[in-house]
């Protein structure tokens, strides 16, 4: 008896302390809010990243991944008390190494004295999910920022405010769409967001947040082998800069096949925009894996002669990012030897914003 009068009394404590559900709130479609950190309005779905024209042209792995909503997100304003999500996820997707608020939810930023500051995950609960990201506001205008899942898709997303409150578009200018060109990032799994505990966390969306200017993720989980079709991709979008960041994913073989074509195609494409090459990341288990420390050795070693090669052919706004200090060398900063955590991510996006 005692134990579920226990029982009962933590229930009502949790009632009283978590207050308002998520099935109160009035949503509104995210899509009526603003849209930011896309490259192309044509895509298949709102929140997907590839232009609808080049279906059928670019590869069907990479086509897929960019039905992943990484990187996407959406600003708004609201005085609302308690903000929440419902979305639709594409395949309600999972992974062994990498949580599911990072693969599949949502995150929400407020702007604090002109710094963005994390509030609040709504973690997924199906294919058809919601949840609330934060309680217990006083109620006062604010600017908000919430990043989609990084991957899985999202095909449609609502943001739920209470039913007396004020939603819209961003008030402020801060991070919006203006003559402020965007950052594209070009790149793995990693730049994609393994393995990020939340969709705020990779390092193109917090160098965003630290710049506040758009960056676009073009990253492809195993499979940014610098295809053909993702050069014009690339160059499509007008770019403040541009960071390649694709070696994980290649072989030697694969950098002596496309990488002078993809780097001289972009370089010609936009001869005005800086074009950052980025080193293979020191991998923590190339410590005692001879063949990963020579492979990595040789990628490296490749795509520096590569930017010697294009520096002496005239191309002037080629940039290079070395291997050295992009996530230190304690070897605590990734999931599996390979894919980021929180601190891997922050330490390459302090890296980044040193070098660019």
């Amino acid at each position: 008896m005692n134990r579920i009068i226990v029982c009962i009394a933590a229930a009502l404590l949790s009632l009283s302390v978590y207050g308002q559900k998520v099935d109160s709130l009035r949503f509104v479609d995210a899509k009526d809010l603003m849209i930011i950190n896309k490259g192309f309005d044509n895509t298949e779905y709102d929140y997907s990243r590839l232009p609808l024209d080049m279906k059928g042209v670019i590869r069907q792995a990479v086509w897929d991944l960019g039905l992943n909503s990484a990187g996407v997100a959406v600003r708004f304003s609201s005085d609302s008390k308690c903000i929440g999500a419902r979305w639709t996820l594409l395949n309600n997707f999972g992974m062994s190494h990498m949580a599911a608020t990072g693969v599949k939810g949502i995150d929400l930023y407020t702007l604090d004295n002109g710094t963005w500051k994390f509030i609040g995950t709504a973690k997924p609960n199906g294919k058809e999910s919601a949840n609330v990201f934060v309680r217990n506001m006083v109620g006062e205008m604010r600017e908000y920022l919430a990043y989609m899942p990084l991957y899985d898709g999202a095909t449609k997303v609502e943001i739920g405010v209470d039913s007396s409150s004020v939603i819209g578009l961003p008030i402020n200018d801060v991070l919006v769409k203006s003559d402020k060109k965007p950052i594209v990032f070009y790149g793995t799994s990693i730049t994609q967001g393994g393995c990020a505990s939340r969709p705020g966390m990779t390092y193109a969306a917090i160098m965003g947040r630290k710049l506040q200017q758009e960056t676009i993720n073009l990253g492809f989980s195993g499979n940014a082998r610098m295809d053909k079709s993702m050069a014009e991709v690339v160059a499509r979008i007008d770019a403040d800069k541009y960071v390649i960041d694709c070696i994980p994913n290649c072989t030697v073989q694969i950098l002596r096949d496309s990488a002078y074509y993809f780097i001289t195609y972009l370089a010609k494409a936009r001869p005005e925009t800086p074009i950052y090459l980025v080193e293979n990341v020191i991998f923590p288990y190339s410590l005692v894996d001879t063949k990963t420390a020579v492979d990595l050795k040789e990628e490296n070693a490749y795509w520096a002669e590569l930017y010697d090669r294009l520096c002496k052919e005239g191309y002037t706004n080629l940039k290079y990012i070395p291997a050295k200090d992009l996530i230190g060398d304690d070897g605590e900063c990734t999931v599996d030897g390979c894919h980021m955590t929180d601190l891997g991510f922050m330490r390459m996006a302090e890296s980044f914003l040193k070098q660019l």
